[in-house]
């Protein structure tokens, strides 16, 4: 596997300078973020939302009717996501959870270490988004510690590969150590990726991913020689007493 080039980021799970004590915001009025295209409800307080960063500072207090009347709406992130971000506002640490059990089945339900990584990576879009930087850290190790256990070579995995990578180049900017970082590790399971149609397709729909592929790659070790040059070396070799 690839080395990242960039410090693993260690968690910091300390409460920021400007967090409000528990007294300070629990008997505070609350926030009501209406999140995902079905607007499901979530409530938090103000006075810790304002204090996880300046972005959501802005608009929770603001004389505009979202700061007036205490509503964000948030259409395009993920349920889980906010749930993951609201466990963190309030205890400095988030913990996936462990998919369903199936009733029908006697063994134990089988976690999809690409979904973990999928889920980790919304948190670390969504911090990224409102600046929130101790979340991403947070969210970008978890990230690292899950894909560093992994070694894929199933065609599950090309899939799980796959959809992680164009999910990156979607939502993240181009400067992003983990599109890098991403690159690499496709480069590292190349010989995996290279038959598979959606890395194909991957490559048509992303040309900054191919740019990006193209730069890690390794050549060969040694100079190539062309096909007509190896046959006449080779016959003026056969022919040296």
């Amino acid at each position: 596997m690839p080395p990242s080039l960039y410090p693993k980021p260690v968690p910091n799970i300390r409460t920021t300078k400007n967090s409000p004590k528990y007294k300070d915001f629990l008997f505070s009025r609350t926030v009501t973020l209406y999140v995902g295209p079905h607007k499901k409800r979530m409530e938090i307080h103000k006075k810790l939302l304002a204090s996880v960063s300046r972005e959501l500072n802005k608009h929770v207090n603001n004389d505009m009717r979202e700061g007036i009347e205490g509503i964000i709406c948030l259409p395009d992130e993920e349920e889980e996501t906010i749930a993951h971000f609201a466990e963190w506002a309030y205890t400095r640490e988030y913990a996936l959870s462990p998919p369903p059990a199936n009733t029908k089945s006697c063994t134990e339900p089988r976690n999809d270490p690409w979904s973990d990584l999928h889920k980790h990576l919304q948190v670390y879009v969504f911090s990224d988004k409102f600046n929130i930087r101790i979340l991403m850290r947070l969210a970008e190790s978890k990230f690292h510690s899950e894909i560093n256990r992994l070694n894929p070579n199933r065609n599950e995995d090309v899939v799980g590969l796959v959809e992680l990578i164009d999910y990156a180049y979607d939502n993240l900017p181009t400067s992003d150590p983990i599109l890098k970082f991403l690159t690499q590790y496709a480069s590292w399971k190349l010989e995996l990726l290279r038959p598979s149609e959606i890395f194909h397709s991957l490559m048509l729909d992303w040309p900054d991913f191919l740019n990006d592929l193209l730069m890690n790659l390794k050549g060969p070790s040694t100079k190539p020689v062309a096909a007509a040059q190896q046959a006449h070396q080779t016959h003026y070799r056969a022919a040296r007493p």
